[in-house]
């Protein structure tokens, strides 16, 4: 009895620690000291479980009209943004109510696979609770962009439709799992291009709360 006890405590404190982890590194981030003229802006969207990268495509060092013809054929201008995830989550989970336990588990604790969900605005109500504005400089913009394009492996491949008219799912192969989710995608990018950032950030606040 004592044996299956103490099975019982260990699996509820993983989730603990996990979250306890993931709250302390946000306390203590990297942090940038560029000090050169940031002249360009990118945002980031956010809710209670995910976080995307958006940019202005006026910004942009890529044609990524050309890279994503299907999705921006004839797109001048607007904003698109940047998430990625578990691909089944993704595909089956079109609001967070949809979320089955089963979809949840395997994501976290299987190696599974990711899409890229990439959507299109002709604006953004950049005042929002939900977006962040962070002011960057050209390189370090163009490392965002470069590390956005890397994570579609060879080429930009899109797989399925969206929720929408203005949205598409793209191949990536990169995987999901407890460790390497959706934020982190996110929090990496950021803090490789030199942007203050936690050590890892599995969560979205993880990301919001890191940034100055």
């Amino acid at each position: 009895m004592k044996f299956f006890k103490n099975i019982i405590y260990i699996v509820l404190s993983i989730p603990l620690l996990y979250f306890i982890v993931a709250y302390t590194l946000t306390l203590f981030p990297k942090k940038s000291y560029i000090q050169n003229i940031k002249e360009k802006t990118i945002y980031i969207y956010h809710n209670s479980m995910h976080s995307d990268i958006i940019l202005n495509l006026k910004d942009s060092n890529y044609n990524w009209q050309k890279l994503l013809p299907n999705l921006l054929k004839n797109k001048n201008r607007g904003y698109i943004s940047f998430g990625w995830g578990d691909k089944e989550t993704y595909l089956n989970t079109p609001s967070w109510s949809d979320l089955k336990i089963s979809t949840a588990l395997k994501a976290l604790f299987i190696n599974t696979p990711s899409l890229l969900h990439i959507n299109y605005y002709y604006n953004i109500d950049t005042h929002s609770k939900n977006i962040k504005k962070i002011k960057v400089t050209k390189n370090q913009y163009r490392y965002i962009e470069k590390e956005i394009l890397n994570s579609f492996g060879k080429k930009a491949i899109s797989v399925h439709n969206g929720y929408g008219d203005s949205d598409r799912f793209y191949y990536s192969p990169y995987r999901y799992n407890l460790i390497n989710t959706c934020n982190t995608w996110t929090g990496n990018i950021l803090r490789e291009a030199n942007i203050t950032m936690s050590y890892w950030t599995p969560f979205s606040w993880c990301v919001v709360n890191s940034l100055p």
